[in-house]
């Protein structure tokens, strides 16, 4: 696996947060890569290159949704889980349309996570985590 390929960039503007998914990504043996906003991701996008993006829905400013869009603006090739801890009535659907590659629930565990990228580098779509109770 090439070091681009062990790349997972994280965009969440909860310090904790990613602390936590930076913590998850390395006990998977890869490398991550936190942002604290998606303008600051997009910003720097081109020098980070990473395989996979976990893209928070609910930050200030620009939101996942925003991000999504803007990446397709772009024409940037890029597998995109959206992680939310509200999910909300049609954002999963928004999200899906807007070319996001999964879209899984807060908290999430380290099989959850792993079985998401594993899925994407077979270039499937993860499995959709069941809705919150």
């Amino acid at each position: 696996m090439s070091e681009s390929q062990r790349i997972i960039a994280i965009v969440d503007d909860d310090e904790l947060v990613r602390r936590a998914l930076c913590r998850l990504v390395q006990s998977l043996s890869l490398k991550p890569v936190a942002y604290a906003s998606g303008e600051l991701f997009l910003k720097e996008l081109e020098q980070s290159s990473p395989s996979c993006v976990l893209l928070d829905f609910h930050m200030p400013n620009m939101n996942g949704l925003d991000v999504l869009h803007e990446l397709s603006a772009r024409r940037a090739r890029l597998a995109v889980i959206v992680i939310t801890g509200a999910d909300e009535e049609g954002v999963r659907e928004s999200c899906m349309r807007a070319g996001a590659s999964g879209f899984l629930n807060k908290p999430l565990s380290r099989d959850t996570l792993s079985s998401a990228i594993e899925a994407l580098r077979g270039d499937q779509r993860p499995a959709k985590a069941p809705r919150s109770q």
